[in-house]
């Protein structure tokens, strides 16, 4: 009996050596273009998650070139994606803008040129409205000040702004806390879906931190401790979890900037100055 299945399995591992490997199509992905307000400068769209023919091949750090077994007629999708709350290790698709759907025709061998298109989904639902955290027209988001320095405040200024106005915070040895809370947010998802993402820019020569401020106690809650960036720098925060966890639809947002201090105790910089813009909480 076993003489018989010994040449079987010879041709078998033959027929597998002498097939010829398929010639993958190549797809060269590059960075989003983003038609909302601002452009893609507005943004920081870093990923691109891609399916092809249904089938997810990854995520992949924008431009990119990807090898893709498929010819002819092939559906493209590719979802923009982001950096969730900052961090590099966690990747995340940003689900408030529309994924990119267009059908190619592919060939072995050859390199497709992919430009990807996104915007706000028509559908996002803005927690302080659309528009009122850019701080520029005639309506913006109420920002009350939390701390009890009565002689420190904040402005909405052009001073160093991203565009147009921003909001400016600015302590010294003399007055070191500043305290800001918005206008409270309503109504928000708790349950983990739809997710709750906040977006914003900032700019600062300080660390500083974000909090939420839950429910009609307004339980402080921790958020992230921003660093120092010179620069403007953009920002998308993941609050589903904190959602979850307090199951308070009623938020603040807190923002609390001190002065360091040195192991002695020391003030190891005389001045801090924040700039934030272009605030946004948002969901379905």
């Amino acid at each position: 009996m076993y003489r018989f299945i010994l040449p079987l399995l010879l041709l078998g591992f033959t027929a597998c050596k002498d097939a010829p490997e398929q010639i993958p199509a190549y797809l060269h992905l590059k960075p989003f273009e983003v038609t909302a307000p601002g452009g893609a400068s507005w943004q920081k769209i870093t990923d691109g998650w891609l399916y092809v023919n249904g089938v997810f091949l990854g995520a992949y750090t924008l431009p990119a070139t990807i090898p893709v077994l498929a010819e002819g007629d092939s559906e493209v999708i590719l979802f923009p994606g982001v950096k969730e709350n900052g961090i590099e290790a966690t990747p995340n698709i940003y689900p408030y803008l529309t994924r990119f759907v267009k059908n190619y025709t592919l060939t072995a061998g050859q390199t497709t040129d992919i430009q990807p298109i996104t915007d706000y989904d028509a559908e996002n639902v803005y927690a302080f409205g659309i528009g009122r955290g850019d701080f520029d027209g005639g309506s913006f988001i109420a920002l009350e000040n939390r701390d009890t320095d009565g002689l420190l405040d904040f402005s909405l200024s052009t001073e160093g702004a991203f565009s147009g106005k921003s909001l400016l915070m600015k302590i010294d040895t003399a007055h070191p806390i500043m305290d800001i809370a918005t206008e409270k947010m309503e109504d928000l998802p708790v349950l983990g879906s739809p997710e709750v993402w906040l977006e914003l820019h900032y700019k600062t020569d300080v660390p500083f931190f974000l909090y939420m401020l839950s429910g009609p106690a307004q339980t402080s809650e921790p958020v992230y401790q921003f660093n120092v960036s010179e620069e403007w720098n953009k920002i998308y925060f993941n609050l589903t979890g904190t959602l979850v966890t307090t199951q308070q639809t009623e938020q603040r947002l807190y923002f609390r900037l001190s002065l360091p201090k040195d192991n002695s105790g020391n003030y190891s910089q005389n001045t801090g100055t924040v700039h934030i813009d272009n605030i946004r909480v948002v969901h379905y």
